[in-house]
């Protein structure tokens, strides 16, 4: 008994720790606010990889040609798509002549990415999915922001498009720990997580990356990039900006759901930075304990006791943090939120870690 109290103690301080690190980080960081009347003299690329995505690809054009700036340059990267996206965005070329449209010689979102990105002529690259909706001032904000801090690599900020039944809140609120601990983790100075989705780095530090991207993997462009610019010292910094945001959409279904934490997680034994390895190890375990004492309990009823305190304390840390950031991400019923997703949570991300490192996905759409 004695040792499962010391476990217990011993993974419920190391997450304390990590979620004071991200709630730091977060406090540390000032907003930014473009002030609109700057001059942007750096030359940018927007790179969108795109396969199958005739539902959303115009709605994505229609965003980009209302910035607030149109001095960039567009690349849309047509990995194979066996529906209607590539004569949608040739269509869209005859009203917004901007677009360049590059058809994939190779397979999959990874690569589709390097082919747009060596085709760019811009010092500064944004990437975004075709699904997603930035806001007006996306492309102003993101270059104001590199022309004030000359970042190497730029997180910026996603949300979910919002549903109105159960299972859209708990994705929305999952997904913002996620991009807001990638905040907090970033304004903290130990990066660990980012989202391609809205993402900006100069091509240089793509090309001194490289052979660091692992293209043997069939994810993970936006993480080992992270990885390699985190490695060489690069400026790594979070934009927090509700200007710079995009909405992207939500798995319609568990199944979708599952799927894609899968291929986010199959990637993460080819990590090698210690700060990313132990926040993931930490997470997992903060979650694996509780279905281990669940188990326990079966034996010697005293184990409950130990389990209803973790998941009190798990609960009240995870809903403090989400709190702290709700303004930013527009989240409401926060603390009941959590509590349904707290009773999940254990159950998902396990499953989720060890199926995706025993079986990993085959293709990313």
């Amino acid at each position: 008994m004695f040792w499962m109290y010391f476990v217990t103690i011993l993974i419920c301080s190391l997450y304390l720790c990590l979620i004071l690190i991200f709630q730091y980080g977060w406090k540390q960081m000032k907003a930014f606010v473009p002030k609109g009347d700057e001059l942007i003299n750096t030359k940018i690329s927007v790179v969108v990889a795109c396969k199958n995505e005739e539902k959303h690809v115009l709605q994505l054009i229609g965003c980009l040609a209302q910035q607030s700036i149109q001095n960039y340059e567009l690349i849309f990267v047509n990995d194979h798509s066996k529906d209607a996206t590539r004569n949608y965005i040739k269509i869209a070329q005859q009203t917004f002549s901007k677009i360049q449209l590059i058809d994939a010689t190779g397979f999959g979102k990874k690569n589709a990415l390097k082919e747009g990105i060596l085709k760019s002529t811009g010092e500064l690259i944004i990437t975004t999915d075709a699904d997603c909706m930035p806001s007006y001032y996306w492309v102003e904000t993101i270059a104001c922001f590199y022309k004030k801090y000359k970042c190497d690599l730029i997180i910026c900020p996603v949300r979910l498009s919002e549903r109105k039944n159960l299972f859209s809140k708990l994705q929305e609120l999952e997904f913002t720990s996620l991009i807001a601990s990638a905040a907090g983790a970033a304004g903290a100075g130990m990066p660990v997580l980012c989202n391609g989705a809205n993402l900006a780095f100069t091509k240089n530090a793509w090309l001194d990356a490289r052979e660091d991207l692992h293209e043997e993997e069939q994810s993970g462009d936006d993480m080992f990039l992270l990885e390699s610019v985190k490695k060489r010292k690069g400026n790594i910094r979070f934009l927090k900006s509700e200007s710079a945001f995009v909405i992207t959409e939500q798995p319609e279904s568990l199944v979708q759901f599952i799927k894609q934490r899968r291929r986010w997680t199959s990637k993460s034994t080819a990590y090698k930075d210690w700060q990313i390895i132990g926040a993931a190890c930490i997470v997992l375990l903060i979650n694996l304990l509780p279905l281990v004492l669940l188990s326990l309990s079966f034996i010697n009823s005293t184990y409950i006791i130990i389990f209803g305190s973790l998941f009190l304390i798990k609960y009240i840390l995870d809903t403090t943090f989400l709190y702290t950031v709700r303004i930013f991400f527009q989240l409401d019923k926060i603390w009941f939120y959590s509590f349904i997703l707290s009773l999940i949570y254990p159950f998902y991300i396990v499953y989720v870690a060890f199926s995706s490192l025993l079986i990993k996905p085959s293709n990313w759409k």
